[in-house]
């Protein structure tokens, strides 16, 4: 298992150590055709290749809060700098309700003004009404 702080967060990996027998081992002779022969290498029984090869599950951890306890206790280290989900979602949420008000509040002010100038037919500037309108004339 590989455990690395980096970035503030815990990395772990998980790997397997592979041995394989080398027991043929290529190498080339210059004084031969140009073409590699095979040797069998024999050093104190037989030799193996060992590599490092990742295997499982791999994941990376955020602490937010390291308490003495298991469940409680004193907390021994918090993490100032983490935004919970659930509150990037709620301000997201805040600012389009934020937008949608300032549009919906616009539109009763244009409203507002629409009915100021006469523009509407409910409301606005009471005009004297004029002795030759067709509405006067033919009541």
């Amino acid at each position: 298992m590989g455990f690395t702080l980096a970035d503030g967060k815990i990395w772990i990996r998980n790997y397997q150590i592979s041995e394989t027998e080398a027991s043929k081992i290529v190498t080339s002779d210059p004084t031969a055709e140009g073409t590699p022969k095979l040797k069998e290498k024999n050093v104190k029984g037989k030799e193996t290749e060992i590599s490092l090869v990742e295997i499982g599950p791999r994941f990376v951890l955020t602490p937010i809060v390291i308490q003495e306890g298991s469940f409680g206790g004193p907390i021994i280290y918090e993490n100032k700098e983490f935004v919970s989900p659930n509150q990037v979602r709620s301000e997201i949420r805040q600012k389009k309700a934020g937008r949608y008000n300032a549009r919906a509040e616009q539109g009763v002010e244009r409203l507002a003004k629409k009915g100021e100038l006469g523009l509407r037919t409910s409301g606005g500037r009471k005009q004297k009404p004029d002795e030759l309108d067709t509405k006067e004339l033919f009541a």
